[in-house]
């Protein structure tokens, strides 16, 4: 059987190993967090260029429908309708 001693210099071991463990758990914590408000950041930074570049593309098809078509209105075009049964609606 261990000694007195022997179960001392483990259980301090494994109490500094806990501490140790703590810390890094925390650290790992802390840079989970700041990874994820990165990713976050660039989730909307991509969805806003999305959103631009759309909007772009749908200028650009309407400057085509103008050129070929001079004579089509177009002013009640909007990127954020659809067709339906032949009329413009909201999605």
């Amino acid at each position: 059987m261990e000694s007195l001693q022997g179960l001392k210099a483990k259980l301090k071991e494994r109490g500094e190993r806990i501490e140790e463990l703590e810390v890094e758990l925390q650290q790992v914590k802390e840079e989970f967090v700041e990874k994820e408000k990165s990713w976050l950041g660039l989730e909307e930074k991509l969805v806003n260029e999305a959103a631009a570049t759309y909007g772009v593309g749908f200028e650009a098809a309407l400057e085509q429908v103008r050129l070929l078509c001079p004579s089509a209105d177009v002013s009640a075009a909007d990127a954020s309708k659809i067709v339906r049964d032949g009329r413009l609606v909201e999605e």
